[in-house]
Parts: structure tokens; sequence; C-alpha cells
């Protein structure tokens, strides 16, 4: 080192290559160390990127499972009332069917007796008509 300045080193002449050597060889030294800390700050960076890329994609899968969700469950709900609806129209046409089978039975059961059972007009038409009817037996 001078003396006069703080900077600056003297060196003999058989030195000075050595030295520039020396100086080379550390300059290299330097530039590999600062190429392997970009490396390592570009996989830090691609590590922090894929990170923030798997959160993203972590929270759109979840929108979209908290979307379908609903939509499935609001399709169940659905078809429950569309069970339920069913059901209610099924014992309607059970009932009907039970309506239309006494109509039918009592229908059956109609008869002209029946209907005419209490009016003395006709009751006395049927007894005529039946004296008629033992008549004609006897006739024949």
């Amino acid at each position: 080192m001078s003396h006069r300045f703080a900077k600056m080193y003297v060196i003999r002449p058989q030195f000075f290559i050595p030295m520039i050597t020396l100086l080379r060889n550390a300059a290299l030294n330097s530039l590999q160390y600062k190429q392997e800390l970009a490396v390592i700050k570009n996989q830090n960076i691609d590590i922090s990127n894929f990170e923030e890329n798997m959160n993203d994609f972590k929270e759109k899968f979840a929108r979209n499972y908290e979307l379908a969700s609903c939509k499935f469950k609001t399709a169940i709900e659905e078809i429950d009332k569309t069970i339920d609806h069913l059901q209610k129209t099924k014992a309607a046409l059970l009932s009907s069917e039970d309506n239309l089978r006494l109509a039918n039975k009592k229908a059956e059961d109609l008869s002209i007796k029946r209907l005419t059972k209490n009016n003395p007009t006709m009751k006395q038409k049927f007894e005529e008509l039946d004296e008629m009817k033992k008549i004609a037996q006897t006739q024949i």
C-alpha cells in the first residue's frame, strides 16, 4: 500500500503479471458467484410464482366446487319437490279410481224397480205387468 494514497498498491515489476492474474481470477470468481446468485434468485422467483399459481388454482377450484355444489343441492331439492308432487298426484289418481269404482258399483246395482220403489203409480204399473205375465204364462 502506498503511504500517500489509501487505495493505491505498489508492487514490484516481477509481480505485476501474477497480481493481474490474481485480480482477473478474483473477478471471474466474483462473476461466477454473481451468476449462481442470479440463478438461485430466479429459482426463488419460480418457486414463488409456482406457489402463487398453485394458490390461484386452489382458489378458483374451490369457487367452482362451491358453485357446482350449490347447483347440485338445488337440483336435488327440485327432484325432491317433483317426487312429492308426483306422490300427491298418484294419491289423487288412486282416490279418483276408488270413487270411480264405487260409482260403477252403484251403477251396476241400479235397476228400474229401485228407481220406482216409492212411486205408487209405477208400482201399480209393475203389478199390472206382473199380472199380465202370469196370464200370458197360463195361456201358453
